[in-house]
């Protein structure tokens, strides 16, 4: 919980982020209108809601800081016109919410302006949850792309290579390329002027694989290493808000680097040529970069950072057999016993009496099992 807590300390800190929201939703918000906060965090888009005179607000997120927002907006005065939905928004029926929303909020852009699979879930959400005509907040997502001279970004991949930890461990640097970073870059680092990749328009419907190009001359001689990605967003009307180390009036958020495996000289003149293949639903995202004139190409992809294993590797794929394996048939004992009349004790008492073999200890099989119970039994 601490790392959620910092997670968002940093949201509500960010004095930039919250000034173009609650402009927005001034603007926008009616009395007797319906908000949806989704993927709400702390709640601080829907309390703003509340305060611009929402009739009633919908929280919805899937993780414990919902608790956070919940309590926040009680003791600010709105339990009775808010409503609060512990769940992932692609999980959440449309049947179990009171009624369609007027707007729908959201700051899920991440570092790239799609993280989180946000235009997804902004899409899936304006079909079953926004009334027609309604309004999405944000309104559309500039994704922008930049070469980058920047030895912080380069460090991330350098340090498993430059003998701070024992050489057997040299190989992980390969895995620290092919990792989408975050990195604070500064305008210096810049060795062409950026590039916008694509504008998408939230709540619409994308496809599952997104390819873009970009072609960048260098502005100046430098040592390439790597892409940097951030965002542009137009929240309404003609507020703005971006992470991009160019702009005036920034976000406090770190924008995507996208390294390569080693740094390359660049001039002044020379021509860059940037690929960037992404499928949200998979977090999968890879990049090409060529350098014509030096007739070199890097290509890089987050399948083979985080694919570290022979078993991760044949659990991705898709043609392969679907076998239970020991947690799954583990899950599935457990399951077959709720069958709406037994309480959660009762559960727990029949697989520990009936399965006392099912984990090597009790206290594993004990975990086991309330952590099943804790996530998919209940209303």
């Amino acid at each position: 919980m601490s790392e959620t807590l910092e997670e968002h300390y940093g949201y509500l800190a960010d004095g930039v982020k919250l000034e173009r929201y609650r402009t927005a939703i001034d603007r926008l918000v009616r009395p007797g209108q319906v908000v949806m906060d989704l993927g709400c965090g702390s709640g601080v888009l829907g309390l703003m809601a509340l305060r611009a005179g929402a009739r009633k607000v919908l929280f919805v997120d899937e993780g414990a800081i919902i608790e956070v927002a919940r309590q926040t907006v009680a003791r600010a005065g709105f339990a009775n016109r808010a409503a609060f939905f512990h769940a992932n928004s692609f999980e959440l029926d449309e049947l179990d919410v009171p009624e369609r929303a007027d707007i729908i909020v959201c700051d899920h852009v991440g570092y790239f302006g799609y993280d989180y699979d946000i235009l997804t879930m902004l899409a899936d959400a304006r079909q079953r949850f926004l009334k027609p005509g309604g309004v999405m907040v944000p309104a559309a997502v500039d994704l922008k792309l930049a070469p980058v001279d920047a030895e912080d970004g380069h460090e991330f991949v350098a340090r498993w290579r430059n003998g701070s930890v024992p050489e057997d461990f040299a190989w992980v640097g390969v895995s620290a390329a092919n990792t989408k970073h975050g990195l604070s870059a500064k305008a210096e680092n810049f060795i062409a002027e950026p590039a916008t990749l694509a504008t998408f328009e939230t709540g619409m419907t994308v496809a599952e694989f997104l390819s873009w190009h970009a072609d960048f001359t260098c502005t100046r001689n430098g040592t390439l290493n790597g892409l940097l990605g951030f965002f542009d967003a137009l929240i309404y009307d003609d507020i703005r808000m971006s992470n991009s180390p160019l702009a005036a009036e920034r976000l406090r958020r770190s924008q995507a680097f996208l390294p390569l495996d080693e740094p390359v000289s660049v001039r002044q003149g020379e021509r860059i040529r940037a690929t960037i293949m992404a499928r949200p639903i998979d977090h999968i995202l890879a990049w090409t970069v060529d350098l014509p004139e030096q007739a070199r190409r890097f290509s890089l992809t987050t399948f083979n950072g985080l694919l570290l294993d022979n078993e991760a590797l044949e659990s991705s794929r898709t043609d392969r057999l679907a076998r239970l394996n020991e947690r799954g048939r583990a899950r599935q004992v457990v399951l077959s016993y709720c069958d709406g009349a037994r309480t959660v004790a009762d559960v727990e008492a029949l697989v520990r009496r009936e399965h006392p073999g099912l984990f090597p200890s009790a206290r594993a099989t004990e975990s086991f099992v309330r952590s099943v119970l804790a996530r998919d039994t209940g209303e």
